[in-house]
């Protein structure tokens, strides 16, 4: 049998995937990650809408591939004239853990009641991580429990890292209509994207596998809409028994 070397660069790749950029030299493993140094931006490849499938009600989500230092005013943008939000007089932060985990029917019950109760007392932005897992989970439950989605009283957004979305190279192309499905594979060690959010973000910063690329994006966007007079309101959600 003839082995052939793999050898892994520090993005969380094989180095034989990467294409060869001039002035790029992809990093071997135990380098550190600098998205700055490894890799270079360039228009976006991969926007449009997700479709769910598997449903009782498919539903479906505007989505964009974006690079992780994207400026927040450029976002703000992409909400209002491309997607047709209007700014929210509420943004809704929700932060938590990714492992998955299931709640206690009262304490969903009272999740669910606070979380719409301060979304329905005006127009409401909620921000998650996205993903079908963890606290972004139990969001999208009461979410569909309240059918608020559906009217468009609230608008939940998932910002995710795009390395750790299964499958997100069927996601590639302008303007796609994708089916997609909120079932993971059980082999996977990536995520899939929950179907009860209208928009994601889709963070990029050229790794794959990794959460991360997400957090400082999202860090700035927050502040940014919150210092447009709005009312932040965060939630963090840390169940007994996750770290």
């Amino acid at each position: 049998m003839v082995h052939q070397r793999v050898v892994s660069c520090c993005c969380g790749q094989e180095r034989r995937t990467h294409q060869t950029v001039p002035g790029i030299e992809p990093g071997v493993a135990g380098d550190v990650w600098q998205p700055q140094k490894h890799t270079r931006p360039q228009p976006t490849d991969a926007y449009g809408t997700i479709e769910f499938q598997g449903g009782a009600h498919p539903t479906k989500a505007q989505y964009v591939r974006l690079s992780y230092d994207t400026r927040p005013e450029l976002l703000v943008q992409l909400f209002t004239r491309e997607w047709n939000l209007e700014l929210p007089k509420l943004l809704i932060t929700v932060q938590g853990g990714k492992a998955n985990f299931e709640l206690q029917p009262k304490l969903k019950k009272v999740l669910r009641k606070g979380l719409l109760k301060a979304a329905k007392t005006t127009g409401a932005w909620i921000f998650t991580g996205g993903t079908n897992t963890g606290v972004t989970k139990q969001v999208g439950d009461a979410l569909i429990l309240d059918g608020q989605q559906r009217s468009g009283r609230v608008v939940s957004i998932g910002i995710a890292p795009w390395g750790i979305v299964e499958r997100n190279h069927e996601l590639l192309g302008h303007n796609r209509d994708v089916p997609c499905h909120s079932i993971s594979s059980p082999r996977s060690k990536l995520a899939v994207l929950n179907n009860r959010h209208a928009y994601f973000l889709l963070v990029d910063n050229g790794s794959q596998g990794r959460y991360g690329a997400e957090l400082i994006l999202r860090r700035k966007l927050e502040k940014y809409i919150s210092n447009q007079k709005l009312q932040p309101f965060l939630c963090q959600f840390d169940p007994v028994g996750e770290r």
